[in-house]
């Protein structure tokens, strides 16, 4: 099902400490079926291909970010520290295992195209 991984792109405001936290804990817990990122502000600066999903973390609504048409936005409350978000990476990536589990397939790791 899944030819590469899910490409996650975590994004606040203006703590570029947190999105990196979020985006090494994705990549800790799920490393096989996400590529994660981080990103402060609303600059540009940031490489390499489009997020499928950008998660904006502590507001409510998204983020006036210029964004591929296939990007999906998420947008996370401020939570209750790193278990608050641990939990939500969790269900992310049980998601995308449910939904390997329907073709019987399995992580995409490695297969980067």
């Amino acid at each position: 099902m899944y030819k590469r991984r899910a490409r996650i792109r975590f994004w606040h405001a203006d703590d570029g400490e947190k999105a990196r936290r979020a985006a090494e804990l994705a990549s800790s817990l799920g490393g096989e079926w996400v590529e994660a990122h981080a990103q402060v502000g609303m600059g540009n600066g940031t490489t390499g291909p489009w997020p499928d999903l950008l998660i904006a973390l502590d507001c409510s609504h998204p983020p006036a970010l210029s964004l591929a048409p296939h990007t999906r936005c998420k947008c996370w409350p401020h939570g209750d520290g790193e278990q608050d978000t641990r939990q939500r990476i969790l269900g992310i990536l049980g998601g995308l295992r449910l939904l390997a589990r329907l073709d019987h397939s399995g992580a995409p790791a490695g297969n980067d195209v």
